[in-house]
């Protein structure tokens, strides 16, 4: 009876201490996952920053604010202005180009 009894008692004793271990574990893991929780919140929150930010740089009046005054360039005239479409860019190649009036 009292091996019996020993034997119980040390299985108790071995589940009692692998009950603290899994505790102590999960405990771990779940401050883990807080600390991981709280770090994608932060890069969640400055990706936004980064996308506004984007989109205050990319200003079609501060990159051409910066066209005219850092770079001096101009708009030009009306009569400058050429429109290409596809169809004028179809190439006729039945003949070689010719470039500086002498044939490649």
């Amino acid at each position: 009876m009292t091996r019996l009894n020993l034997i119980l008692f040390f299985a108790l004793i071995f589940s009692a201490l692998g009950l603290v271990n899994s505790q102590h574990k999960a405990r771990n893991l779940y401050i883990e996952l807080e600390r991981e929780s709280q770090s994608a919140k932060k890069i969640e929150q400055e990706y936004g920053q980064l996308q506004l930010e984007q989109s205050t740089w990319a200003m079609h009046s501060r990159i051409e604010q910066i066209a005219s005054q850092k770079l001096q360039m101009q708009v030009p005239d009306a009569k400058r202005v050429q429109v290409v479409s596809p169809s004028d860019l179809q190439v006729n190649t039945t003949q070689p180009a010719v470039q500086d009036g002498v044939a490649p």
